[in-house]
């Protein structure tokens, strides 16, 4: 009898260890899942919803290519290449004339088609031996922001800023308002997108 008895006393207490550990199980699982569940409510509900970046207004010539400055080019010489005053600019170049002789020579030219060529190779000739007046006038060939006729010699802007430039330097007041509308013109085709004229502006005194 008393056997039996210590024998349900021992099913009893082994049934209370089961119950007990399986409750502490439950328990550990539920305390697991909560905070769990706290973690990714915590990480969902922490984070800040920011506004998409505002698109911000790309530079006025941002996407455009640089282009060149907008120079027409030269029309094509209407004359023979012996034209009788382009010949006789060479032959006065080959005879050795003078700086200042071929400065007058180019100013009294008659007015021909060939007439802006020969007198070029004068100017451009008096202009390298230093003279200022030579030079000015050189400079005007290449002039953009100049209406006037300089026969086949292409417009460059670079150009006519060195030739008035030493102009300027040799004692020729006038150069330096030629710079002056040279300036305006370059500014205007730097602003559209010249790469050229962006380059010249980069040198300018």
């Amino acid at each position: 009898m008393s056997e039996i008895r210590h024998k349900g006393i021992n099913r009893m207490q082994n049934q209370m260890r089961r119950a007990s550990f399986l409750w502490m199980a439950i328990t550990a699982i539920s305390l697991v899942a909560v905070i769990w569940a706290g973690y990714w409510l915590f990480k969902d509900h922490g984070k800040e919803t920011l506004p998409p970046a505002p698109s911000l207004p790309l530079p006025k010539m941002a996407n455009l290519p640089r282009k060149k400055p907008e120079i027409k080019p030269p029309p094509k010489p209407t004359y023979a290449p012996d034209a009788p005053v382009l010949q006789q600019a060479r032959q006065a170049l080959r005879e050795g004339i003078a700086p200042a002789e071929a400065l007058a020579m180019a100013t009294a030219l008659p007015e021909k088609p060939e007439r802006a060529d020969a007198a070029f190779l004068l100017l451009e000739y008096a202009a390298e031996s230093g003279n200022a007046e030579a030079a000015m006038a050189v400079g005007e060939y290449y002039d953009p922001s100049l209406d006037q006729p300089s026969g086949s010699i292409r417009k460059n802007p670079a150009h006519a800023f060195e030739w008035y430039q030493i102009a300027l330097a040799g004692g020729h007041t006038e150069a330096r308002n030629r710079l002056t509308n040279l300036r305006r013109w370059v500014v205007a085709s730097a602003e559209n997108g010249s790469a050229d004229a962006q380059a010249l502006l980069e040198t300018w005194p």
